[in-house]
């Protein structure tokens, strides 16, 4: 048995306050390994004061290990506070610092993190690869372990709680409102198959996370009466929600992996998402959901599974047969309590 001391663990999300992927994996992790007897201390970057919580964490107690989620953000932090480098550190990389930040004007700052880092965490083997042709002494230390999926059973409810028709065909989109999830595709795909198939219905929830990007998509969608905009479902409702759906939708530019969509897998749900990093290793295509790579595309998959209740069924099925397979949570904590457990032995 570790000493306790070496099971305190420093986790560092970027956001906690807004409901994101980071945030949700954030929590999902630190309550999953303090129930396996670790001592997690989880600081949130979006929270006032944080830089000095962070100096009197670093200054004033013994941590194990720090773990952080998001390389720029363990750029950033690595430069302010050069003391975290003393401790081994645990990497997750979530998405937009791989696919995006590494090759933009932030790239220094990612590159720092990656170095600094003594294991890297990627949600998929893609990743591994796309993060070593760019930084090659990254591929000793990489490791890969999916996403679990952890939603609440309170399940059942009915439509009209969310005010859908018993008849609707519904396809829903989780994501935050903003440029790299894209929403505008599900419309446009969709909005010629609305005639034939009066039934279908869009419904969009998540975060208005950029007002520039959002007002024009909302205002959109008001003149669109069969599509929905409901905001942001609290996590611990949107089991709720995606149980009552037909299909479930991600339209990224570029994903980390889609949490929400593999929530909609647990429950039965096929999936329709756009064949980008981060996305085209999940399913295979034309078994658990569809993978598109334009608007065309999209409303050919969707047609699919407008006219045929069959197919969804059968789709949803294997989609959660699939997750079962490879995207348990319990899973996912049994990959990190043997990461968290080799580092900290290795300490002297």
């Amino acid at each position: 048995m570790l000493m306790d001391l070496f099971r305190k663990i420093l986790m560092i999300t970027p956001f906690h306050k807004a409901q994101r992927g980071n945030s949700i994996t954030a929590v999902r992790l630190s309550c999953g390994l303090a129930e396996r007897g670790y001592d997690i201390n989880l600081l949130s970057l979006d929270q006032e004061k944080w830089r000095e919580q962070l100096g009197t964490l670093l200054d004033q107690s013994e941590y194990g290990l720090l773990h952080v989620l998001h390389a720029r953000h363990l750029g950033l932090i690595l430069k302010s506070f050069p003391q975290a480098a003393q401790l081994p550190i645990i990497l997750t990389t979530t998405g937009t610092d791989i696919h995006f930040d590494l090759h933009n004007e932030q790239r220094a700052t990612v590159l720092h993190a990656l170095q600094a880092a003594t294991k890297i965490v990627v949600f998929h083997d893609d990743l591994q690869e796309l993060v070593a042709q760019e930084y090659p002494p990254a591929a000793n230390k990489m490791i890969t372990i999916p996403q679990g999926v952890s939603i609440p059973r309170n399940i059942p409810g009915h439509r009209r709680d969310w005010g859908f028709g018993p008849d609707e065909v519904i396809f829903l989109l989780p994501s935050g409102l903003r440029p790299v999830k894209n929403i505008s595709l599900a419309i446009d795909a969709l909005t010629p198959l609305q005639p034939f198939f009066p039934r279908l219905r869009l419904v969009i929830t998540g975060a208005d996370l950029d007002s520039d990007y959002s007002r024009p998509l909302l205002a959109r969608i008001q003149t669109l009466p069969w599509v929905s905009y409901l905001g942001e479902v609290p996590h611990e409702n949107i089991g709720s929600l995606l149980a009552l759906g037909d299909v479930v939708l991600n339209t990224s530019l570029a994903e980390g992996q889609p949490q929400a969509v593999l929530e909609g897998m647990s429950l039965g749900l096929p999936s329709i998402m756009t064949a980008v990093p981060g996305n085209s290793n999940i399913i295979t295509n034309g078994k658990e959901g569809f993978y598109v790579e334009d608007e065309t595309s999209f409303c050919w998959a969707a047609q699919q599974l407008l006219e045929d209740e069959s197919l969804r069924r059968e789709m949803g099925s294997r989609a959660q047969a699939l997750v079962s397979l490879k995207y348990r949570l319990e899973q996912e904590l049994d990959a990190y309590d043997t990461l968290y457990c080799s580092l900290l032995s290795a300490q002297p």
